[in-house]
């Protein structure tokens, strides 16, 4: 069993800033932090959080492992049910991710790292790593299909390349990596710390090289805020598992932002009590990942698998229809919006759907439903605005050629913004309403003089 780092040692190799480590030999946690002052058993790593040490050519690190029956329900499906949704099924919305060709998560690992701080410089460490795979279990290979958790764990920065090492073997079937904001965090960290150490390290392999720019990750945080954004507001992941999947966790759990500072409390005392629910933390993090998974899939797989896609909340329809309008398959951007039209009820969310149907429909050439949607808007939103009155006056000027009808729905665009004193704040649209209107009737008069 290693012992542990002298603390100013560790503080040196850790870089950490004093704003963060407060250099005192009292140096303890915020009370809310620690389990001690909760009364939740404190005491050495293996008997809290059971596993087991392994040994690999550049030293050994501590692993525990989790298997979960396919069977096992995580909000509103169970976790084999992902199984069935293809990746690739992203690829149009988000082809920086290399899915196209993917067509299931049985070789995908699910990756959460756990770190020294919030950066990604040299000094910052990924302590834990938590791996998630679809395999037979136990390691047999006519065992049944689990999702199987491990999670790598460094006792101290000694143990760092081991547990890279281990990662690099887990990995080196990977065909996919799905992360929760690991394209910007997880992912580049331990690029990084693997650069650090590969003059100290066996070679790597196929396990690090997954890990590459270049290579297949789905990160789930980009089309959780293309969904759920607008709706939600927050979108990270502990809000999407409450809100999306229904879930709680158990007091077990530990904020984000404590992480670090529970780490160097454990290399400093070798005391797990807090480690405890660290691993718990990641853990759950992994698992949730492939509910939200599951969720994402059904939502953006209408394409793929009508049948797939279960009911959505009317600000979700939103999302998808601005999603494949951003795609050009605006064949179903017309549906998801004509949906959510259904059952929207706020007049600022109503508005603009309406607005954004009559454009897809304006893209399309396909007039009389446009002027029908922007009619439909001014009669069932109150206050519409003068958007609606203005896109009626163009079709009418320029479709019809109808002078008299885009002056009067100019006038009436006029007349509902200045009416309104919240609207005057915008001097530039009642400008271009007047000269609209000045400019219809002077054309109504040079026609008029110009008649026989």
């Amino acid at each position: 069993m290693a012992t542990p780092l002298d603390p100013d040692r560790l503080r040196r190799i850790l870089n950490l800033r004093s704003s963060r480590v407060r250099p005192r030999d009292d140096y303890d946690l915020p009370a809310d932090a620690s389990t001690a002052a909760a009364g939740v058993p404190d005491g050495p790593l293996a008997d809290l959080v059971p596993g087991e040490e392994i040994e690999n050519a550049a030293g050994v690190c501590y692993m525990t492992t989790r298997a979960y029956a396919l069977d096992e329900t995580r909000g509103p499906s169970s976790l084999g049910s992902l199984l069935n949704l293809p990746p690739a099924l992203f690829h149009p919305f988000h082809p920086q991710f290399g899915l196209g060709d993917l067509h299931d998560y049985r070789h995908a690992a699910f990756l959460d790292t756990e770190t020294t701080g919030l950066g990604n410089g040299a000094g910052v460490y990924c302590f834990m790593v938590g791996v998630g795979t679809f395999e037979p279990w136990p390691n047999d290979r006519d065992a049944a299909l689990h999702f199987v958790v491990r999670q790598y764990f460094m006792r101290n920065p000694v143990e760092e390349r081991a547990l890279l090492l281990a990662l690099d073997e887990r990995l080196a079937e990977a065909e996919l990596t799905v992360t929760f904001n690991g394209r910007t965090f997880d992912l580049p960290l331990l690029r990084g710390r693997y650069r650090q150490n590969r003059r100290f390290m066996p070679p790597v392999g196929e396990g690090a090289a997954s890990l590459a720019e270049d290579r297949p990750h789905l990160d789930l945080l980009h089309p959780a805020r293309r969904l759920w954004r607008r709706r939600l507001q927050s979108c990270r992941l502990i809000n999407l598992e409450q809100q999306i999947l229904g879930l709680m966790r158990s007091e077990d759990d530990v904020p984000g932002h404590l992480i670090p500072e529970l780490y160097l409390q454990y290399v400093r005392n070798g005391l797990a009590g807090d480690m405890r629910r660290v691993f718990y933390h990641n853990l759950e993090d992994i698992v949730t990942m492939v509910a939200l998974g599951d969720q994402l899939s059904r939502a953006f797989g209408v394409e793929e698998s009508p049948a797939a896609q279960t009911y959505l909340h009317e600000l979700d329809l939103a999302a998808l229809g601005r999603a494949y309008e951003a795609t050009n398959r605006l064949d179903l951007a017309e549906t998801h919006y004509r949906r959510a039209l259904e059952h929207v009820r706020n007049p600022a969310d109503r508005a603009d759907l309406f607005a954004r149907l009559g454009n897809l429909y304006k893209r399309q050439g396909r007039w009389h439903e446009a002027a029908d949607i922007w009619q439909t808007w001014l009669s069932s939103v109150p206050d519409p605005g003068p958007t609606p009155y203005v896109e009626l006056a163009k079709a009418c000027e320029w479709q019809l050629h109808d002078l008299a009808q885009a002056e009067m729905w100019t006038a009436w665009a006029l007349h509902t913004l200045t009416t309104d004193p919240s609207r005057l704040a915008h001097p530039d649209v009642e400008r271009e309403l007047r000269h609209r209107l000045d400019r219809l009737r002077r054309k109504q008069r040079d026609d008029a003089s110009a008649a026989p």
